[in-house]
């Protein structure tokens, strides 16, 4: 019997198939970036809470749960939206347009200094967030092959959560 492949062959063969497939190698280093930003974000919004809205009614406990109470709503509303309607739209250009229009609501977030508006602006973050992941989902689920799915999002995964947690780290440093 032949030997049973280790984990970092699993992750390189992951790798070889997404280096021949441009659309996904794309999107990973796409994910890889937005996610840099995300994990930056998330380690700096309980600060910029502490920081900005000290006059709110409510402590920054309180107005930072406001905030991810926001978020999410606005997946969970992004999800079904994507869901009705994201079959009509090139799943390339939702990608795209998702992570602009989340890295505008982000923009948009820093400057804010009004709470109800930072909520919406976080409300927004959710919706363009789906809009980027559905499709991502979706694309290598129609592009890799079954045989392959675990390597390849294994390796996607470790890369963009990879950046992730770095940007964290960076982040809690800032």
């Amino acid at each position: 019997e032949g030997r049973q492949p280790g984990f970092s062959d699993e992750l390189k063969a992951g790798w070889r198939f997404l280096r021949t497939e441009t659309v996904l190698l794309a999107n990973t280093l796409q994910g890889t970036v937005g996610q840099f930003a995300l994990g930056l974000s998330i380690a700096l919004t309980p600060t910029f809470v502490q920081t900005t809205f000290t006059s709110s009614a409510f402590p920054w406990q309180a107005s930072y749960g406001f905030l991810e109470t926001g978020l999410g709503v606005g997946n969970l509303i992004g999800g079904f939206a994507v869901g009705l309607v994201g079959a009509r739209f090139a799943k390339g250009r939702m990608v795209i347009g998702g992570y602009a229009l989340w890295g505008v609501f982000l923009f948009a977030f820093a400057i804010s200094n009004q709470l109800a508006l930072a909520i919406g602006l976080m409300f927004g973050m959710g919706v363009a967030n789906m809009v980027f992941v559905i499709p991502s989902q979706t694309l290598f689920q129609e592009r890799t092959p079954p045989s392959l799915m675990g390597r390849v999002v294994g390796f996607r995964s470790a890369l963009v959560f990879g950046s992730l947690t770095l940007a964290m780290l960076l982040g809690s440093i800032l």
